[in-house]
């Protein structure tokens, strides 16, 4: 028995991710969809959720009973982990000694990771497409009408539903503000990057976070930081950052650690390479916070509550978190992926 594993975002499944599925249901016995970047806070890039993607390609298909899904969190800065967190998951379903390949469509740089596992080798979908994810969001976003051609017909359905929601009111107004940063950068001649910091402050095994207020990542929960102003340290932007959010006043003192995160799609907002700085209280009880600022609360989160709730999270902040912790995002499971083939 051979397996398929085609790995992608599918936000939203088009056209050609549904027959790159039929094909790969016509060729093996069965066949293993990973949906990259699950558990994510939703933005205009992924909007929509594992499940969610799920059920819009169960639904696009006559049968799908060989058909089988597997949710992987981003892991920005550990690739083979990553890997390794594909491999493990698709293993556990497949059982050991099980026949493995790869298949889909090597587009460009960013479909490196087909050539990733090693001995799973790489087969061809067969399938060449000019359709992508990103044309049908940005149509679908511009209120244009565009985007329902690119999309089998189930996907359409969905989406003009969730177009009638609350969610994709927000997800259109952030969509707009990243079109208008866009539209600014292009006036220069060069790349503009941004240099942010964030900071990520323990106290009795909590970690400090703000709820955001402004148009980008409304609601979702962020590690305190900002923008590096012209006249100040990367530590003096953190500290001023963290105070101006939180009303939280720490000293150079405390810090314990930095470290760059610099994933370049990190940030909807362009390229903005963060330097993380990690202050650790140890036993002194959590300071009283208050959000201020462009931060609608500020808040404890006890470490023990972090996993369930990466997909509140902005941008890496999770992930940045996790780093600081040393260890590895965690990667729940779809309720769709717990029966054995």
């Amino acid at each position: 028995m051979k397996t398929a594993v085609f790995i992608g975002r599918f936000q939203p499944p088009h056209q050609a991710h549904l027959e790159t599925i039929t094909r790969a249901l016509s060729r093996f016995d069965r066949l293993i969809v990973v949906l990259g970047s699950a558990f994510c806070h939703p933005t205009p890039k992924n909007p929509f959720s594992a499940e969610e993607r799920a059920a819009m390609i169960r639904e696009s298909l006559s049968e799908s009973s060989r058909l089988h899904f597997i949710p992987i969190a981003d892991d920005y800065y550990n690739d083979p982990r990553w890997f390794g967190s594909v491999r493990a998951a698709v293993e556990a379903l497949t059982g050991p000694g099980a026949e493995i390949c790869i298949t889909g469509y090597h587009k460009d740089e960013s479909s490196y990771y087909l050539h990733g596992f090693g001995d799973w080798p790489f087969e061809p979908s067969g399938v060449v497409s000019p359709l992508n994810a990103t044309d049908v969001r940005n149509s679908y976003f511009a209120s244009s009408g565009e985007w329902k051609a690119m999309v089998p017909v189930a996907v359409r359905q969905f989406m003009e539903q969730f177009a009638r929601t609350p969610s994709y009111s927000r997800l259109q107004r952030e969509w707009k503000t990243i079109q208008h940063y866009r539209s600014l950068e292009r006036r220069y001649p060069y790349p503009i990057l941004h240099i942010a910091t964030d900071a990520v402050v323990l106290a009795q095994e909590q970690v400090l976070l703000v709820e955001r207020k402004g148009p980008l990542g409304q609601g979702a929960w962020a590690l305190p930081g900002g923008y590096v102003e012209l006249k100040e340290t990367l530590l003096q932007a953190a500290l001023r950052e963290l105070r101006e959010e939180t009303g939280l006043a720490l000293e150079a003192r405390h810090l314990k650690a930095t470290q760059a995160f610099d994933y370049p799609g990190r940030s909807l907002r362009g390229r903005v390479i963060s330097l993380g700085h990690f202050f650790d209280l140890g036993d002194t009880p959590p300071p009283a916070v208050d959000g201020q600022d462009d931060a609608s609360r500020a808040f404890w989160l006890p470490l023990a509550e972090l996993d369930p709730h990466q997909d509140r999270f902005f941008e890496d902040h999770y992930q940045q978190i996790c780093w600081f912790l040393g260890r590895a995002p965690h990667q729940p499971a779809l309720s769709q992926t717990k029966e054995p083939l």
